[in-house]
């Protein structure tokens, strides 16, 4: 016959409140997880039919509108598509493009759509040599997050490149 013997208080005391730890410790993990952990964006970059740079970026809409519009925490649901006047003036400061002489390109705003929780934004610019030797900089949302990665897909010349922009190296300028 096996003997049972019960735990004392203190005992007992001490296993709940550790399972009562790991049980806070696994809500706080999946509230995270619920809001998207991962902060990034994505961008294409390609030569439009008409021989602009075309740069289509892609940025979960809460994160990206709350840098866009200011608000120092998230933004309240349901979040809105932020104004293409404050976009433009936002990836206008986020976004720089260099020509291959190292002359600043300005931007097109073209237009922004949303699907679901994902927000693209199309901005287009008329670069010499069809992009070639062009360099950018993506600066977008490295306010908010310490973890942002921003990815860029070019498509140049029939030269596909990807360039990954992180806080550390944010701004400094990568060849197209």
């Amino acid at each position: 016959m096996v003997a049972y013997r019960r735990r004392s208080t203190s005992s007992r005391r001490r296993w709940t409140a550790a399972l009562s730890i790991v049980a806070a410790a696994f809500g706080a993990i999946a509230t995270r997880a619920y809001s998207h952990p991962l902060h990034t964006t994505l961008s294409e970059i390609s030569i439009a039919s008409d021989g602009q740079l075309q740069i289509v970026l892609r940025a979960f809409v809460d994160d990206f509108s709350a840098a866009v519009t200011g608000h120092a925490g998230s933004t309240p649901a349901p979040v809105a598509t932020p104004s293409d006047s404050v976009t433009a003036r936002y990836l206008a400061r986020a976004v720089n493009l260099r020509d291959a002489s190292g002359r600043g390109v300005a931007f097109t705003f073209a237009g922004v759509r949303r699907r679901g929780d994902v927000v693209w934004v199309t901005l287009r610019a008329t670069v010499t040599s069809g992009g070639v030797g062009a360099c950018l900089t993506n600066r977008v949302l490295f306010e908010r997050y310490d973890d942002q990665v921003n990815i860029v897909q070019t498509s140049i010349a029939g030269r596909r490149r990807t360039l990954l922009f992180t806080n550390r190296d944010g701004a400094t300028a990568k060849a197209l």
